[in-house]
């Protein structure tokens, strides 16, 4: 007997798998011309017109490294990340001239750190980590049932579901128990009965970076037990499938958007197995890669940030048992 035929879908996934490496490197590319630049006084954490943005620079300059075999990525952050100037960065943290970054960049941090560590075995930021995860946890914590609602509803900065997130998945790399204890009691408290606060609707208003409606998807699929995520997702996954990668930006910061919604749309596909979600989320790369001029040419408008979101949307699924 032969092979079975593979139809246009498959053909599509295998077109995108063979070009990841590729897209990662014109990426990184991107990424290392911004880290390199000194566009503020952090002592460290410089380039990429601002602190949030260069943190996941390093990041992803690390991530593309680790996954293409370029090490020079690595070489590049290592030369950033010495001794004196992480020092001064801690110090700058504890004079409170960082809240600004609480909660977006701190998240951010924590991926950066367990990148570093998981990926390279350095455990050079783990002071500055520790102190913004415990800054996180407070922060989230103190929240009202109001604040709850109105950070779970933001689709930028203020988003709450993108540090619970990254916290609970610092939390579940360092082993921290009664962390991720209490960050499942939250989630299912008081994020899982939002449905009504924050509807998938939401995630068709293009004006920001984030899908807030995907990203609390994001976050419930990966903390819940998986008896509770999977009630859930049985009648909150039909949204997602209407959604169509963006070709026209009104805003600067929606240009990230085709990335972010990709990460969703890759952690549907890992709890579902539906292949339109693996499809939808190669189609919304795609299609962002093949327009640079929003995510290279303007430096100010896109190409500060936006390349870093594409490493880590790839990253998801160069790094799961899907290929």
């Amino acid at each position: 007997m032969g092979n079975p035929p593979v139809g246009p879908q498959s053909r599509k996934w295998e077109s995108f798998c063979a070009a990841r490496q590729e897209y990662l490197c014109v990426l990184a590319a991107a990424v290392e011309k911004s880290f390199l630049r000194r566009d503020t006084t952090h002592p460290v954490f410089c380039g990429c017109i601002d602190w949030h943005s260069s943190v996941h620079g390093a990041y992803a300059l690390l991530t593309a490294a680790r996954l293409t075999g370029q090490t020079r990525w690595a070489r590049v952050v290592d030369a950033a990340l010495e001794p004196d100037g992480l020092q001064a960065e801690l110090t700058s943290l504890k004079r409170g001239e960082l809240d600004h970054e609480l909660p977006y960049g701190f998240a951010w941090f924590l991926k950066l750190a367990q990148e570093r560590e998981q990926g390279w075995g350095k455990d050079d930021l783990l002071p500055l980590a520790a102190e913004m995860a415990s800054r996180l946890e407070r922060w989230l914590f103190s929240l009202s049932d109001k604040g709850v609602i109105h950070h779970t509803q933001r689709r930028e900065y203020g988003n709450l579901s993108w540090p619970l997130l990254n916290l609970w998945q610092w939390g579940t790399w360092k082993g921290e128990t009664e962390l991720i204890e209490n960050l499942r009691a939250f989630t299912q408290t008081r994020l899982l009965p939002l449905d009504q606060e924050c509807p998938s609707s939401l995630d068709h208003t293009i004006d920001e970076f984030f899908p807030s409606a995907m990203q609390r998807g994001r976050a419930l699929l990966t903390i819940l037990p998986p008896e509770e995520s999977s009630k859930w997702l049985v009648s909150h996954q039909h949204g997602c499938r209407e959604l169509s990668p963006l070709t026209m930006f009104p805003t600067a910061h929606s240009a990230g958007l085709n990335f972010s919604r990709s990460w969703g749309l890759w952690t549907l596909f890992q709890h579902t197995q539906d292949p339109v979600f693996r499809g939808l989320y190669a189609n919304h790369v795609v299609t962002h890669m093949e327009m640079p001029q929003y995510w290279e040419d303007d430096y100010r408008k896109h190409g500060h940030w936006v390349p870093q979101f594409g490493i880590h949307a790839i990253a998801l699924s160069l790094e799961s048992n899907w290929s």
